[in-house]
């Protein structure tokens, strides 16, 4: 075999982890190695960012959300690339794709990128999504799990541990660890949010989705500002999606609007960190947490929810501050030791820096997966 064809398929209409996991890994595969194409269904933003980055994409834009015509060009695509691996991120790319590979010599693997009940919160989507990965799940090849956490959950549902291999997802530090910028970053966006530069600044950046646990946030915020009695912090939220309106009534409802800020959907993220003083994570489940990963590499502390695959990187006290999912309180408690303890501040971010830059790089990621694409070809 001269070099190892690869065919990545996602839906992606969003910009989100698994998108951004896939720009990360078609980028730093060897090239004299691999020949990759990302088939995406929606030709958007992701589309676009693979392109600038010299990807080749096939875009399926002209099919709506189920429609079956979408199994049809998948098959052509297949036939006409060949590919030694079909590579899947996500319940429809996995349900496509498996079913229009059959009959091809295509051996196929799918990342797990998230826990499917907690993005398909209503209980008939839950059940569809569910039945399309259970049925489909004898075509698959192999798993790559994202963390410890989804491995287990796999397992659990069915999938040989033999069948799954747990590499984590690699970020490009790079942008993170611009420190010469922080302060110009600093004093920028906190003109444009309405912060004060001397403001202590809690910060997080996510969708605005049920999962992400954000009301719980604000409540959380408006806990620390009731309880703190040295100057009032501030949060910015950072981010979009169907709970915006949501968020933006509670602030209002507890009298917040003069200490939260939204920031809206940004793509300079290294920059929003820099200007925060700590991140805050409330998820009430996450596969790993890119996010926490960025403002670690970013020397933000972090306060985290215990949960799925933070666990296995935010250790209590020593990488981060770890708070149980659900519990504003506790979120109030946590945030309330960051602004006391700036020495705390100090070796949390030392420790967490130390961890990233030795388990989550793209060249950690990128050297497990070739392994693993080895691996099922032989």
């Amino acid at each position: 075999m001269d070099k190892i064809h690869i065919l990545h398929v996602i839906g992606g209409g969003e910009f989100g982890g698994a998108e951004q996991h896939i720009l990360n890994l078609v980028t730093s595969l060897p090239k004299d190695e691999v020949e990759t194409t990302v088939v995406c269904f929606y030709d958007s933003l992701f589309a676009s960012e693979l392109r600038k980055a010299g990807v080749p994409v096939i875009a399926l834009n002209r099919f709506g959300r189920f429609d079956l015509r979408l199994l049809q060009a998948l098959r052509g695509v297949f036939r006409s690339f060949g590919p030694h691996l079909i590579h899947t991120h996500g319940v429809k790319a996995n349900f496509f794709s498996r079913l229009a590979a059959r009959g091809s010599q295509a051996r196929l693997l799918t990342t797990v990128h998230s826990y499917l009940r907690y993005d398909y919160a209503h209980p008939l989507a839950y059940a569809i999504v569910s039945f399309m990965e259970r049925s489909t799940r004898r075509w698959n090849r192999h798993y790559i799990a994202i963390s410890g956490a989804i491995a287990e959950l796999l397992q659990q549902n069915g999938v040989p541990q033999n069948d799954i291999s747990i590499i984590y997802n690699g970020t490009d530090l790079t942008p993170y660890r611009q420190t010469h910028l922080r302060e110009a970053d600093r004093t920028r966006l906190r003109k444009e949010w309405g912060v004060p530069e001397d403001a202590f600044l809690f910060g997080t950046v996510a969708r605005f989705v049920p999962v992400k646990g954000l009301p719980l946030l604000v409540e959380a915020f408006a806990g620390l500002l009731r309880e703190y009695d040295g100057p009032a912090p501030h949060l910015v939220m950072v981010g979009d999606g169907p709970e915006r309106p949501i968020l933006e009534e509670k602030v209002r409802e507890l009298g917040l609007q003069e200490k939260v800020s939204f920031g809206g959907f940004r793509q300079d993220i290294p920059a929003c960190l820099h200007a925060c003083d700590a991140f805050v994570h409330s998820s009430l489940y996450e596969g790993l947490g890119y996010t926490i990963i960025e403002a670690m590499a970013s020397e933000v502390p972090v306060v985290a929810s215990h949960v799925g695959g933070v666990k296995e990187f935010v250790n209590d006290h020593q990488t981060g501050l770890a708070v149980q999912p659900g519990d504003p309180a506790g979120l109030t408690k946590a945030m309330k030791e960051m602004l006391d303890r700036p020495e705390l501040r100090e070796s949390l971010t030392q420790n967490a820096l130390a961890l990233v830059e030795q388990t989550f790089t793209i060249q950690h990621m990128t050297k497990e997966t070739m392994r693993l694409y080895r691996q099922l070809l032989s």
